[in-house]
């Protein structure tokens, strides 16, 4: 009977929090939605300072939001970190989006907001509205036989002049920071971070890959014309906690 006491009791906390959770997610969605340049700032502002400080936000759905403005969830495959974007302006050619990256380092829980790509080594999370660099955050590569745990961030976006890029931005150390590229590459060229030719048909999944066992990263190569060479790649080989590229196959 105690046991049964004890779940049902963790079963309406579990609840009154996701119920809480939502109900956040409601308001500050409204907020965002808002006409009035005051109001959506202040709410994004807020709903930014909300993922920053509660931790059950790193397991909410966030349904609202994905199905109203397009947020874009992306969860490390432990629950580590988490990655949220979505657009909020769009031109002829260029898209702009938010990004926002969350992790747990420790017992802390850590929060950024702005172009990941601006971030310094050790910086100090700090909320900002620079969103005029941001791109979309595409997923989360785990690589667990490192000498730390770390996590590689994928962004992708679209040039002015219709261009698609998509590449390795930042990597998270378990525990202690996110860190700009190529710090984490021997040279100044990162994983991907070329143009190409975008015809619809290019699947994202195939351009940057992570082989566990072999311990390399597979990224994306383009012939002379920008466009993707099916099968092709850059091959970057790791140890301990840098990338090496070793060859193109």
């Amino acid at each position: 009977m105690k046991k049964i006491g004890f779940l049902l009791t963790l079963l309406i906390v579990l609840m009154a929090s996701c119920n809480q959770a939502e109900m956040k997610e409601k308001k500050f969605l409204k907020g965002m939605q808002s006409e009035d340049f005051e109001v959506s700032n202040q709410a994004f502002e807020e709903f930014c300072q909300w993922l920053q400080n509660d931790k059950a936000t790193m397991t909410h759905d966030f349904k609202l939001m994905r199905e109203a403005i397009g947020l874009n969830v992306q969860t490390s495959d432990d629950g580590q970190v988490r990655c949220y974007s979505w657009e909020t302006g769009r031109g002829d050619t260029t898209r702009t989006y938010a990004n926002i990256v969350q992790w747990l380092a420790g017992e802390n829980l850590v929060a950024y907001n702005g172009p990941i790509d601006a971030l310094l080594t050790g910086r100090k999370p700090q909320i900002n509205h620079q969103w005029s660099l941001a791109h979309s955050i595409d997923s989360i590569f785990e690589i667990k036989d490192a000498k730390q745990p770390i996590y590689m961030i994928v962004e992708s976006y679209i040039n002015e002049s219709g261009m698609s890029f998509y590449y390795v931005s930042a990597v998270v150390n378990k525990g202690l920071t996110l860190s700009i590229l190529p710090f984490f590459f021997n040279g100044i060229e990162t994983a991907g971070n070329r143009e190409y030719k975008d015809d619809g048909k290019v699947n994202k999944a195939d351009l940057i890959k992570w082989d566990a066992k072999e311990k390399k990263l597979y990224s994306y190569l383009t012939d002379d014309s920008a466009r993707i060479i099916p099968g092709k790649y850059e091959v970057y080989q790791l140890d301990n906690t840098q990338f090496k590229k070793i060859a193109q196959e």
